[in-house]
């Protein structure tokens, strides 16, 4: 999504909000996409941090706890990529979140789970509060001041899974944190989301948008 966008790589820092595991960060951080990283969750003590670093060794990433300190320790300047993914839906009220990110002459993509009507026993407990269609993300974003680049959903086969899933699943304890899948398993779904990601991708380029479990946007302000 990011290399059809107009954003010019590399480009001066990348900012993930939400960082969670830190997967994303290093993952990018691997392919020399900008001069600066920093990835934000407040989960991030200093036991954590240091983990994480273990985990992926040394590098330059930075690991900060809150975005009120991102915005404190880090001056912002221009040509700066702001990922916000999977993390809108986790707060009561969006602007908890947007309004930090007010400068001008920066990049955002944001990304949420879609449709509130295959809101499950698993967004519960992960903690989110809603999904969105599209045009709800939309607003939320225009209503803050971002300009509207791109657009769309992905993973569309786990659309109609997801919905399937609420209507038949009755196993109200199967979710992602109890996982027992095999390596092969594992890796075979993985393929399996790549190319419905990829295929996507392919479709919207000819003006074809197509429902996904979720969508987003890449914004400017």
């Amino acid at each position: 999504m990011l290399s059809d966008s107009e954003i010019k790589f590399p480009i001066k820092r990348i900012v993930d909000i939400g960082g969670g595991d830190a997967y994303v960060i290093n993952e990018i951080f691997k392919h020399n996409l900008a001069s600066e990283y920093v990835t934000i969750d407040t989960a991030y003590t200093p036991e954590i941090i240091s983990q994480l670093k273990t985990n992926y060794g040394e590098n330059t990433i930075h690991y900060v706890q809150n975005i009120a300190d991102y915005f404190k320790f880090f001056p912002t300047e221009e040509n700066v990529l702001f990922l916000c993914m999977d993390v809108l839906e986790h707060l009561e009220n969006e602007d908890e979140i947007l309004q930090y990110l007010t400068l001008k002459n920066n990049y955002f993509l944001f990304a949420v789970p879609a449709f509130q009507s295959v809101f499950s026993n698993h967004d519960v407990l992960l903690g989110h509060y809603r999904r969105y269609n599209l045009k709800q993300l939309e607003m939320v974003l225009t209503k803050n001041q971002f300009q509207i680049s791109d657009k769309g959903y992905y993973f569309s086969s786990l659309l109609l899974v997801r919905w399937i899933e609420s209507i038949f699943n009755k196993n109200k304890k199967a979710s992602i944190d109890n996982w027992k899948g095999t390596t092969f398993k594992s890796k075979f779904f993985v393929g399996i989301l790549q190319l419905d990601f990829a295929f996507t991708l392919v479709i919207q380029k000819f003006g074809i948008k197509i429902y996904g479990l979720s969508c987003y946007c890449i914004c400017k302000k």
